[in-house]
């Protein structure tokens, strides 16, 4: 049974939020475990970081729009055995502390003395972070897999792929702002935003390689050996309707052309193409899983919607006869 029930806003949200999560949760591996009090990686990152808290905010814009009404949202942090609830308590760890540790860091004079106040609990401030950036990578995929009815979205395979997806994001994200600094142009601070970018760089072909391989065993064993509803979709991806956007727009677009130039290529191809190709792959990801939201038929489904009409009120929903009961 296909019927849509989430566009846009949601697979934007899922996309926006595995990237803030992934660079929030990079920028604490190399701040604090690769060049731990390391003032040129702090500013390197300074920016990614930034961007990460900027991509969370708008991400929640997005779900908040989708649900159409903005103060219902507040119910999700007071409901726990909703996954929606723990979600937006990630992203508000996250994006608190995000801000707070940028603060620490601000590059304007007027701050200065607020920064140095407040900088002895910068790692602080990472750490949660980056455990919360995590915990939404991994949060993106587990939201879909918890809806039973879904059979497509209701596989461990897709958490995984959401979190490797995340990352391999987060690596283009952090690629593409690393560097941009006031103090960016000083020698320390060149060779920090070289050494980040190659740390990326590497991390990112192993990314790739990996969410290509968990992507094609998923949806090869779905059409191999998938229940009805899996094959379905499996089906639509690898010939029907969405095979020239599987095909063409994420593994060869999203996934092969950016491993080969980020493992043949240089200057530009490397550091500007292929990342923008790997975040377009990463929303094309989400965009088709969204889209996928077939669902096993409820017993007389059919009927009621064939009885629909495209346009309007369907007459046996509103005609009734004199006794006061629907005559259909």
């Amino acid at each position: 049974m296909r019927h849509h029930y989430w566009e846009l806003p949601i697979y934007v949200y899922l996309f926006l939020g595995g990237l803030g999560g992934g660079i929030m949760f990079l920028s604490m591996i190399f701040t604090l475990f690769m060049f731990p009090g390391v003032t040129a990686v702090v500013e390197t990152v300074w920016l990614p970081m930034l961007v990460a808290v900027g991509c969370l905010g708008l991400g929640c814009f997005f779900l908040v729009f989708e649900l159409g009404q903005p103060f219902a949202f507040l119910r999700v942090f007071l409901k726990n055995t909703s996954i929606i609830c723990w979600g937006a308590r990630f992203l508000t760890v996250a994006m608190i502390a995000a801000i707070l540790w940028w603060l620490c860091y601000i590059p304007l004079d007027m701050f200065a003395g607020f920064s140095e106040a407040i900088r002895p609990s910068a790692p602080l401030w990472m750490t949660l972070a980056g455990c919360a950036g995590f915990a939404i990578m991994v949060y993106t995929g587990v939201m879909l897999s918890t809806l039973k009815a879904h059979s497509f979205w209701a596989t461990p395979a897709l958490p995984a792929l959401f979190t490797v997806s995340a990352l391999s994001t987060a690596c283009a994200g952090i690629m593409l702002a690393a560097g941009i600094h006031p103090n960016g142009g000083l020698m320390q601070n060149l060779l920090a935003a070289e050494a980040i970018k190659e740390i990326v760089h590497m991390a990112d072909i192993v990314l790739v390689i990996a969410e290509l391989t968990i992507l094609l065993v998923m949806i090869l064993s779905f059409l191999g050996a998938g229940n009805k509803v899996q094959n379905a979709v499996a089906h639509r991806w690898v010939h029907g309707s969405y095979a020239p956007a599987f095909w063409g727009g994420m593994i060869c677009c999203g996934l092969v052309i950016p491993e080969i130039l980020n493992i043949f290529g240089s200057g530009v191809a490397t550091h500007v193409v292929a990342p923008v190709l790997v975040l377009c792959g990463g929303l094309l990801l989400r965009a088709l899983c969204i889209f996928s939201d077939d669902r096993a038929e409820v017993p007389g489904e059919t009927i009621y919607f064939t009885r629909l009409k495209k346009k309007g009120e369907a007459e046996f929903l509103t005609r009734w006869d004199y006794a006061g009961e629907n005559e259909f």
